[in-house]
């Protein structure tokens, strides 16, 4: 009886090696393979993730407060919270509000990370009524800045701690939530399939957790006043 065929992740990067070798290697069962074409299969893939031990079954539970080390950043998400007023931040529409995930950031390689990098590591589901369009791993921050000052983080320089705020803007019609799902996503130092250019690259969620949300301070003032 034939064993059992190559994983999809397997066969995903003998796809991105380029070698026709391994492609042909991967449409036989493994047990028809043997050591010799075992080696020469993990030779052709090594460079795309061949050697590495296979992901974990899901992402991991995301907290408060509780930092998570997905390269190239580590990030703490502190608190979300939504506002209606944000200095130097404009909304589309006067009547939309953001949401905002305050997190620490700190770049943990050795050079700048472009701040669309950054967007990619962050993102949000399950949130009716915001402008940005889900992607692959979920929606992205209409913008990304530095809490203390309002200003576009860009880019984010190795070694440094940021306050910052991912916000995603929401339609005024549609109510706040009461909670939203957070991802936070691990990029890869590697080149594409069709771009050898080595950069951070392909994120993957890492960790997702479905937080409380709130109204921010000045927001909650204004409604008792």
């Amino acid at each position: 009886m034939p064993g059992p065929a190559a994983s999809p992740d397997l066969r995903a990067r003998a796809r991105e090696s380029g070698s026709k070798v391994a492609r042909r290697m991967l449409d036989q069962p493994l047990s028809r393979v043997g050591v010799l074409g075992a080696v020469v299969l993990l030779a052709a893939t090594a460079a795309f993730g061949g050697l590495e031990e296979e992901a974990q079954d899901g992402p991991e539970v995301l907290a408060f407060d509780v930092p998570a080390d997905v390269a190239p950043f580590e990030l703490t998400v502190h608190r979300v919270v939504w506002t209606t007023d944000l200095p130097g931040q404009y909304l589309s529409e006067k009547d939309n509000r953001w949401i905002g995930v305050v997190a620490t950031v700190r770049n943990t390689s050795d050079a700048g990370v472009l701040g669309s990098t950054l967007s990619d590591a962050l993102t949000v589901q399950d949130v009716d009524g915001l402008i940005e369009r889900p992607g692959e791993n979920g929606v992205r921050a209409t913008s990304t800045v530095v809490l203390a000052d309002g200003s576009s983080l860009n880019p984010v320089q190795p070694g440094l701690t940021y306050e910052a705020a991912f916000l995603f803007e929401q339609d005024g019609d549609v109510p706040p939530p009461e909670r939203v799902t957070v991802q936070v996503q691990r990029h890869t130092w590697r080149g594409g399939a069709l771009d050898s250019t080595l950069s951070w690259r392909f994120p993957t969620t890492a960790l997702r957790g479905e937080l409380d949300a709130r109204a921010a301070a000045d927001d909650t003032a204004q409604d008792d006043a």
